[in-house]
């Protein structure tokens, strides 16, 4: 395969796993009407890890982190699920959602600002724009409503969501030469798994309605599945392997089409209304990820060893 196939492939790799989280709203709505969010994170990701171990059972993958050096590892799944899910919950608590959705928007600018840094990740200027031209598109659709809520407490959770958001691509790309995705993608969820499990049992002494009322409804199970084995396990690996060739802009750039895919679900499967200023964001959207990833906007990125 050549390079430029290649780079296509993975580009669709990193659009795909976005997508995926795009629709990932609405399972969380909808699992979220009989179980606290803390259930909600402890079901997912226990789910999710499980499956991964399912996979090596039937040695579906190639695993082995035997002899390697763990901590680049343990790094990568405190800044995500661990760092980025909290942030974010805290973050949506004590502000708007609206507000939260255009702070998480940031998480491109805020990437392609840390690869510059600590990978040598140097982008165009032609990047740089069309980069902030996605992200004023997201920026137009979530505050279509209005800004909402402002609290200094959220913004600060929110500023926390965004950091660890762009650097949890840029250490997946740190350790993209010594780790395959699904090695990766592992560690990040037995991380995830031991922290909100144990986050949900103490949250939840003396209290065992938490459990069993979503435990025994069917579409709360509906939901896991789709939250754990496709929005999960599914998307974070395509955004692993993903990074095993993109730059950090060119594959966090594709975030941008998450909200894009959740308004439009929204639209489409819950009959939401739709405005011609939404429609202007879509498009300020679609025009940044296309000039971002075109190549007089590539960066001068190292590649990645071939797994």
């Amino acid at each position: 395969m050549n390079n430029q196939r290649r780079e296509h492939l993975h580009m669709l790799m990193s659009f795909t796993g976005n997508a995926i989280f795009g629709f990932s709203f609405l399972f969380s709505k909808l699992a979220m009407e009989t179980a606290d969010p803390t259930i909600l994170l402890a079901v997912r990701f226990t789910a999710a890890f499980l499956f991964m171990n399912l996979l090596r059972i039937l040695r579906l993958v190639r695993f082995s982190l035997r002899g390697k050096d763990l901590r680049p590892l343990l790094l990568l799944g405190l800044y995500q699920p661990i760092c980025y899910f909290i942030f974010e919950s805290y973050g949506i608590r004590y502000t708007s959602s609206s507000f939260a959705g255009t702070m998480i928007a940031l998480i491109p600018i805020a990437g392609l600002a840390l690869g510059a840094v600590l990978l040598k990740e140097r982008p165009t200027f032609t990047q740089v724009l069309f980069s902030v031209l996605s992200v004023g598109g997201v920026i137009v659709m979530t505050a279509v409503g209005g800004m909402g809520d402002f609290g200094i407490r959220g913004f600060l959770f929110l500023v926390g969501a965004v950091f660890s958001g762009a650097m949890f691509s840029v250490q997946s790309r740190k350790t993209a030469e010594q780790f395959t995705a699904f090695e990766r993608t592992y560690v990040m969820f037995g991380m995830g798994t031991a922290v909100f499990l144990i986050t949900a049992i103490i949250r939840t002494l003396g209290k065992p309605e938490m459990w069993t009322v979503p435990l025994s409804d069917g579409r709360f199970w509906v939901s896991i599945i789709y939250l754990s084995c496709i929005s999960s396990v599914g998307a974070f690996l395509l955004l692993n392997k993903a990074l095993d060739v993109l730059d950090v802009a060119r594959s966090l750039v594709f975030a941008n089409a998450t909200t894009v895919i959740s308004v439009l679900a929204g639209v489409l499967l819950l009959k939401e209304h739709f405005t011609a200023v939404q429609a202007v964001g879509i498009v300020m959207v679609i025009i940044g990820v296309w000039g971002v990833n075109t190549p007089h906007g590539n960066v001068n990125a190292f590649p990645a060893k071939k797994k």
